[in-house]
Parts: structure tokens; sequence; C-alpha cells
């Protein structure tokens, strides 16, 4: 019986690991995926693509959200806030979860 681990496994052992303890993993693969195709749809304009947001300060930068404001978060998205409109009856709430999950992977990655 050979017990050596040669450096190949390891490594391979080393990235399962990552892998399943990354922000995405963590906040459910198929709802970042969601959140990634919703955010598009309904956010990246005002707020920029994949979160890079270019607007000069006029629209809040989502990257600068904490994990700990997702309260703050589902509010502004429901009510609206400054310039940003509401989407209450326009996005469900499952939809505003799936956005909260890609941002936070995007964020937390």
């Amino acid at each position: 019986m050979n017990t050596t681990l040669s450096v190949g496994h390891i490594a391979a052992a080393l990235l399962a690991l990552a892998a399943a303890s990354s922000p995405v993993a963590a906040a459910g693969d198929a709802d970042a995926k969601e959140g990634d195709s919703l955010y598009e749809n309904y956010c990246a304009t005002c707020h920029g693509e994949q979160l890079v947001n270019t607007s000069g300060g006029l629209t809040f930068d989502l990257r600068k959200l904490r994990s700990d404001e997702h309260e703050r978060f589902v509010h502004s998205v429901l009510n609206g806030k400054n310039q940003m409109p509401p989407w209450r009856g326009v996005l469900d709430d499952g939809q505003i979860e799936d956005i909260w999950a890609y941002i936070r992977a995007t964020v937390d990655h």
C-alpha cells in the first residue's frame, strides 16, 4: 500500500476544499447565477455592469454593502431610495434574494 501523497493530490484536495467554502457555494450557486441575470436586467443600467459602478457617485456602489445590511438592501429595493425607483411588485422576494446572493458572492469573493 502506497501512502505517499503527490503534490498533485494535495493541490486537488485543497482546490476542492476552497471551492466548497467559496462565497458562491455558501450563497447558493444557483441563486447567485440567477441573481447575476436579474442584476444585469434590472440593476446594471444604474449600478454598473458586474457591480462596477461608473456613475461617479450618482448611484450607490453596491460593492459597499456589508453582509449585515441585508435588511437595508431589501428595504431599498422594495421602496426605492433617492433616485432609485421602488421595485415592489416588479421583483418578488425570491428574485430580490437571488440578487442579494449575487452581490454577496461577488463582493465577498
